[in-house]
């Protein structure tokens, strides 16, 4: 039995691939859906597809940001010249490239990426509601930010709905590195807060190419293909 995407069961997939700030792309294309305990999903490979398109928008897009605040900041305050802080994410890495990455469960990649999306999901609404306090910010700055929390939060809802098909419904509570960085981007010292806001969008950038690569990764394992 074929559902249209306004049936009731199928609130869930509205809300991930139209209401959740651009989740998925050319919804309208998608025709049916798959019910699993009264919740309605495209296919695991359509949002596999979906949800690998999207973190690569969220990495090009945190690559530009960093650009253009390196551009506005990091040479006139000399910030390239501080040492870099720990990601506060830093501990969640993804396996090594080696013979052993290859029996790595699909699941655990999901869920690595899932708590890499959670663990910023904080960092990046500080960063969106502080930056206008910097001084002389560009708009294309602050718009890129606001984009980059949009897409990551309906990205982390895509990653779950996905660790949903695979675990058959099982869903568990998920431990993830919290943020305690705030005070630093409201520092009163404008030297220091500059060099905070700039360490995050560095390691933002650095994270958001974990997710994207765990998502290929996983992508390439459930369709089976070569060199994953």
């Amino acid at each position: 039995m074929q559902l249209s995407i306004t049936h009731p069961c199928c609130w869930t997939l509205r809300l991930l691939l139209v209401s959740n700030l651009l989740l998925w792309e050319n919804v309208a294309l998608v025709p049916t859906c798959l019910v699993r305990n009264g919740r309605c999903f495209a296919s695991l490979e359509e949002m596999l597809e979906r949800a690998v398109g999207l973190s690569e928008e969220i990495s090009k897009q945190a690559l530009q940001l960093f650009t253009e605040f390196d551009n506005q900041y990091a040479q006139s305050k000399q910030l390239i010249n501080k040492n870099f802080k720990k990601c506060h994410t830093s501990s969640l890495e993804l396996p090594k490239p080696s013979s052993t990455s290859v029996q790595t469960h699909p699941v655990t990649l999901l869920k690595i990426a899932s708590k890499l999306l959670s663990a910023w999901k904080v960092p990046l609404n500080d960063l969106v509601n502080n930056l206008p306090s910097l001084k002389d910010i560009h708009p294309n700055i602050l718009s890129k930010a606001r984009e980059i929390e949009a897409k990551s939060a309906g990205l982390l809802e895509g990653v779950k709905s996905i660790l949903i098909q695979l675990q058959n419904g099982d869903t568990e509570d998920e431990n993830y590195p919290g943020w305690s960085g705030l005070a630093s981007l409201q520092s009163d010292n404008e030297d220091d807060r500059l060099f905070a806001y700039y360490n995050m969008i560095r390691c933002e950038g650095r994270e958001t190419q974990k997710v994207e690569t765990a998502l290929k990764m996983v992508k390439c394992k459930i369709s089976n293909e070569n060199n994953c």
